[in-house]
């Protein structure tokens, strides 16, 4: 990972107590931390990984408040009222990062760009508009002709947003509070969370425990289920990026309404990123094609590039287009749960760790991302598609599952069998050496999937992704598949 320090923390290594516990050491745990290290609140932070190596690392971070479509999916499930009210909280936390990087003297890359929004189709003309109406009320757009990137009919330009190198920013967050003697901690694995009246007794790797009055779960996707069945609120979303070198120079960031949704942003000084051919984590889509299509849009604009790397990245999509922030459940209200950012982390970091920092002082705090709201038929199409892949995952795919000879399993590739009237994954890992798994994910039993291209298992209903050897890669699953054989 480029850019990437590795600060050498502990792990848990005994039952401590604390105050506070943060589970999830991405951008949001980590500005919780900064948040509570700047109130002189005690707490501890715990990772499975190492700190800031998860989600957060994946993003391209395009710091902006021109969250392309989503202003338009909000009004239509909640009003105008609250997509001023999403706007606002979105300046908010642009500002609060910009502040910190300038207050902190953070080196991160940090560099000030236009966004660029277009569209070609008619009906995403029509969003572009509606954007351009809710950002004009604030007068922060203005047309503009960038016809020559995105060949757009239309496009939107707003001005002031800025793009970092997101890990060099997380790793100056990480230096202060290693430099105030926050307590971090690395591979330090929540396996279990019990309850004890109103404390908890947090299980670290199936050995070690931590007391505390208080969970922050930023961990990405809600790890208790199905409390409050945030399974049945939010879906996760594969995104996929691309690196390449190019003579080309960006004097913006890019981003197109058009199916498939993409963009295109500057890394450095001779290399870009393009991002998107985003899907429904779990389905047999054709991944190869998801970065093809990514790669002949950079063709288009530079026959001469020249590929560097690929990657993809999952984000929590909450069915009404709103993440949430609160008390994570009339049973657990003294855990806190941050999540569903979609894909505007950075900016919801930083407004969501203001918030958890208030509702720890009884301060006012802004209600708009409440855990507690009606959301199941606001997007009745994501509702439906949510009941349909749930019962394809946990029923239908695991009854057409056909008897496979191992030896038609390529080398390096992976295969759903069935075996001794059981379904099992099997990865084949040489000639010889094969591996199997219980096709059953770790999160709620669903079945899985191989995707080839990445080398990675995928449950088909809430978007957990596992290694070739069943380990935990992205959660809601927080243990890892059970070997066979």
């Amino acid at each position: 990972m480029k850019d990437y320090y590795d600060k050498n923390l502990p792990s848990i290594k005994k039952d401590v107590n604390t105050p506070i516990l943060i589970i999830g050491g991405g951008l949001a745990g980590l500005m919780c931390a900064y948040n509570f290290m700047k109130n002189n609140i005690d707490f501890i932070l715990v990772d499975s990984k190492k700190l800031a190596s998860g989600v957060s690392a994946n993003t391209t971070a395009q710091i902006t408040y021109a969250h392309t479509n989503l202003y338009d999916d909000i009004i239509k499930k909640h009003g105008k009222e609250k997509v001023n009210r999403y706007l606002e909280s979105q300046i908010e936390g642009f500002n609060i990062m910009q502040n910190i990087i300038k207050e902190e003297t953070i080196d991160c890359d940090y560099k000030e760009e236009s966004t660029i929004i277009g569209a070609y189709l008619q009906k995403n003309i029509k969003i572009l508009d509606n954007l351009q109406n809710t950002l004009n009320k604030y007068n922060l757009s203005k047309v503009t002709n960038a016809n020559n990137i995105i060949f757009n009919k239309k496009d939107i330009e707003i001005e002031n947003q800025f793009i970092i190198n997101p890990i060099k920013y997380m790793m100056g967050i990480i230096d202060i509070l290693i430099d105030n003697n926050c307590k971090l901690y690395e591979n330090s694995k929540v396996t279990k969370i019990n309850k004890n009246n109103n404390n908890y007794e947090v299980i670290i790797n199936n050995k070690y425990k931590i007391n505390t009055n208080k969970i922050i779960m930023t961990c990405h996707y809600p790890i208790i289920n199905p409390d409050n069945l945030y399974f049945t609120k939010i879906f996760q979303s594969k995104s996929y990026a691309v690196a390449f070198k190019s003579k080309l120079k960006l004097d913006a960031n890019y981003l197109s309404l058009d199916e498939p949704y993409y963009y295109f942003r500057t890394y450095d000084d001779n290399t870009l990123i393009i991002g998107g051919s985003d899907h429904y984590t779990g389905i047999n889509n054709d991944i190869n094609k998801c970065y093809d299509d990514l790669i002949s849009k950079i063709y288009r604009i530079d026959k001469d590039a020249k590929i560097v790397s690929k990657w993809f990245t999952e984000d929590c999509m909450p069915i009404d287009s709103l993440p949430y922030v609160g008390v994570y459940s009339n049973n657990h209200k003294n855990i806190i749960l941050v999540t569903g950012f979609q894909k505007w982390g950075f900016t919801n970091s930083h407004i969501a760790a203001k918030n958890v920092t208030n509702m720890l002082f009884n301060k006012i705090y802004d209600d708009l991302y409440k855990t507690h709201r009606y959301t199941l038929f606001r997007d009745l199409k994501s509702t439906f598609r949510m009941i349909a892949h749930s019962i394809d995952g946990l029923i239908l795919s695991k009854l057409f599952i056909k008897k496979e000879d191992l030896n038609n399993i390529k080398i390096g590739s992976g295969k759903v069998i069935r075996s001794n009237n059981k379904n099992i994954l099997v990865y084949r890992e040489s000639k010889d050496k094969y591996v199997f798994l219980k096709n059953k994910c770790t999160h709620l039993g669903c079945s899985l999937i191989w995707n080839d291209v990445d080398k990675v298992w995928e449950s088909k209903c809430h978007g957990s992704i596992f290694d070739k050897y069943g380990k935990v890669i992205y959660g809601p699953a927080i243990n890892d598949l059970e070997e066979l054989f």
